[in-house]
């Protein structure tokens, strides 16, 4: 093969791998929102939380699980660093485990700050026979980001159907809390 078709195959390798990674993402997406809806149906909303103190206690107890996933990234990471000897994050080389450790748990900070807020606006505000759709919203975002955390450990493509998972829960959750926020839903 000459110099000339593996600069010109280069792009094309490249292509395909975004369409299958927009492809994965898009299928991850409407997975989830399948998943939603057929959870929805079976969760049951939690009996007598009208009172707004009930309803952030109920925030409460569903945010721990966001907690526990991003404590046990940090973990991760302080594991990987012990592991490779890299205690100075400045001087010594990084693992690749590490590294992606790194930057799962960046990335799922920068999740978890859309998702904590924006499920404390959609709890204090859903109809009550709506509230189960937090649990529901809260366990997919957690399966999300270990998908995404396991994915990432993998392939960097691998990530992808945990960052899409997240990504739709993230935009059911704050489109819902918007819209309860503009007046298109009436609270419970």
């Amino acid at each position: 093969m000459s110099d000339t078709s593996l600069r010109q195959s280069a792009p094309r390798r490249r292509k395909s791998l975004v369409l299958r990674a927009l492809m994965l993402n898009g299928a991850s997406a409407v997975v989830t929102v399948l998943l939603f809806v057929l959870l929805l149906s079976l969760v049951a909303p939690p009996m007598g939380i009208n009172a707004p103190g009930a309803r952030m206690a109920l925030w409460a107890r569903l945010v721990v699980w966001p907690a526990l996933v991003l404590f046990g990234m940090v973990v991760g990471v302080m594991a990987m660093r012990g592991r490779t000897q890299a205690f100075n994050p400045i001087e010594d080389p990084e693992s690749r485990g590490q590294r992606v450790c790194q930057r799962v748990l960046a990335n799922s900070v920068e999740q978890s700050v859309i998702f904590v807020p924006a499920l404390a606006a959609l709890v204090a505000t859903l109809p009550q026979p709506s509230l189960g759709a937090a649990a529901v919203a809260t366990g997919l975002f957690v399966l999300g980001r270990l998908l995404f955390w396991a994915g990432y450990l993998v392939h960097p493509f691998a990530r992808a159907p945990g960052m899409a998972m997240t990504l739709t829960v993230n935009l059911i959750v704050l489109g819902w809390a918007v819209l309860l926020q503009l007046g298109g839903m009436q609270p419970g």
